[in-house]
């Protein structure tokens, strides 16, 4: 009796030393696929900024040279409104959430395509580099707050600060909503290269039918109803409410409504990315 005792306890100590051993393997090998996320993503700043004269100060060039002609032509000749907050101030923030989303996807796409030498010399998870191509837009994204936190300044509009984990909850949730889009965009561009030329149409028009230029609840409630269908364009309502009002004032049900399709659309995303996966070499 006292022989099987130890036998199974012996048994036992070794298969926990077997799952520490998998878990600690596991851990390391997540440290090193983040780390060559963070290494991937700073080198397409660097790769991005590159040679120009500019650099990264282009980051703050683009969202004032858009903000500057989005307001002329909504502000000036069609005289859109946002009172209280002047519209040259809600026009840039709701562009550079939107922005980070465009850029994100966008560079997701060919972020497969682009590195096919890469993907050639050496074996790594193949999702790393989509997801490193959207982590590196949170730098322009970075920079846009920037421009932004300086027209909130220079127009003295009152921001509410204590809402800022509602606000990082929210950009959680846009960054989840980029990456699946991402997983998509790039796993199926390596099979129709014509998907690199059509999101750029789909993400214009997208812009058109999100609060970025507007906002919805000055609309007739059933247009609201059809625009905040839009999964961004709930979230981009919502993370503009909580920095200039405090609260939100997107219902509930358009938040949980948004949060679910980031769910989908990242795990779809997801699976479809890793179905394709196994053709990217025969592809390219």
């Amino acid at each position: 009796m006292q022989v099987e005792i130890t036998a199974a306890g012996a048994s036992l100590t070794a298969g926990v030393r077997a799952r520490w051993a998998r878990l600690r393997l596991r851990a390391h090998s997540l440290a090193a696929w983040l780390e060559l996320i963070r290494n991937l993503a700073v080198r397409d700043v660097e790769t991005r900024y590159k040679h120009s004269l500019l650099g990264l100060y282009w980051a703050l060039i683009n969202p004032l040279i858009t903000a500057a002609i989005f307001s002329f032509v909504f502000g000036v000749i069609f005289h859109a409104s946002s009172k209280p907050i002047p519209y040259v101030v809600f026009l840039l923030a709701g562009l550079t959430f939107w922005n980070f989303f465009a850029n994100g996807v966008l560079s997701a796409t060919g972020s497969i395509t682009g590195n096919a030498a890469l993907l050639a010399k050496i074996y790594f998870p193949r999702v790393v580099l989509p997801t490193a191509a959207v982590l590196a837009r949170l730098i322009d994204f970075g920079f846009s707050l920037v421009v932004l936190a300086v027209f909130i300044v220079l127009y003295r509009v009152p921001v509410h600060l204590g809402t800022a984990g509602g606000l990082l909850l929210l950009m959680g949730l846009e960054v989840a909503f980029t990456l699946g889009m991402g997983y998509l965009t790039a796993a199926l561009n390596v099979l129709y290269r014509d998907v690199a030329q059509l999101i750029g149409l789909v993400l214009m028009v997208w812009m058109y039918l999100s609060p970025v230029m507007y906002a919805v609840d000055g609309l007739p409630a059933g247009l609201r109803a059809v625009l905040l269908l839009n999964p961004l364009g709930a979230l981009l309502e919502a993370e503009r409410d909580l920095l200039f009002a405090g609260h939100l004032g997107t219902s509930g049900i358009d938040l949980w409504a948004s949060a679910a399709w980031t769910a989908l659309v990242f795990v779809g995303g997801l699976a479809v990315f890793k179905r394709i996966e196994p053709l990217f070499a025969e592809v390219m």
